[in-house]
């Protein structure tokens, strides 16, 4: 009741609006419909075809277009975490969940620590870290580490991009992903080589499946 009134009392003094478009919505966090229609898209991509060897599947929830494309970008680069809420929503309203009912642990791709310094917080922690939890699964973003400064990987070309992040994950107990179904999650996927790098990774301490999810792609 208390919980209620609060809220109600919250969206007379900050209605709530589309992330976008800044319309008027049902709740914060929510996007308008016109503004949805145009960017989510909940597909599996072909892992086969982007010559992925580590990964077992990959879902993405969003086309990486329109006012999505800005929104992750400020986020990112402009240290506005105020959108995650509105990411979060996007994966909450996108009926994901009865895909990932063999998962044992979630785990966000991690940022190097002298990026994490810079930005504040990891962006994919702020996304994926309540709508993990909301979903009754395990939130596990100790597990794996970057222990190499990479550059950026839309700066690089794709055989580029496999040179840079060759090497750059470490498990920090590699007996906990032991015969173990693993959910890897990220804002964006562009050629899936991080990912792929993060499951080589947890194949090799024993881990029995890896799976991406990512809130936005522009890749099929």
């Amino acid at each position: 009741m208390l919980t209620d009134c609060w809220t109600a009392f919250l969206n007379i003094l900050y209605p709530p609006k589309c992330p976008y478009c800044k319309i008027l919505v049902q709740e914060h966090g929510a996007w308008c419909h016109s503004c949805l229609s145009v960017i989510l898209a909940v597909r599996e991509l072909n892992i086969m075809e982007h010559r992925l060897k580590s990964l077992d599947s990959c879902r993405v929830v969003c086309e990486y277009t329109g006012g999505l494309k800005r929104i992750i970008h400020d986020m990112k680069f402009r240290k506005q975490k105020k959108y995650g809420i509105h990411l979060s929503w996007l994966l909450g309203n996108s009926k994901l969940p009865h895909y990932f009912s063999t998962i044992d642990y979630v785990i966000p791709v991690p940022l190097h620590a002298e990026r994490l310094q810079e930005r504040g917080y990891n962006q994919t922690e702020v996304i994926f870290k309540k709508w993990s939890r909301k979903e009754k699964l395990f939130w596990a973003p100790d597990l794996l580490v970057r222990n190499k400064h990479t550059i950026p990987q839309w700066e690089l070309t794709l055989s580029k991009r496999k040179e840079n992040i060759k090497g750059a994950f470490l498990l920090t107990r590699p007996e906990v992903v032991k015969d173990k179904n693993i959910l890897l999650v990220d804002d964006i996927i562009t050629t899936g080589i991080t990912l792929d790098e993060c499951a080589k990774m947890l194949k090799k301490s024993g881990a029995a499946s890896v799976h991406g999810l990512a809130v936005a792609s522009g890749a099929r």
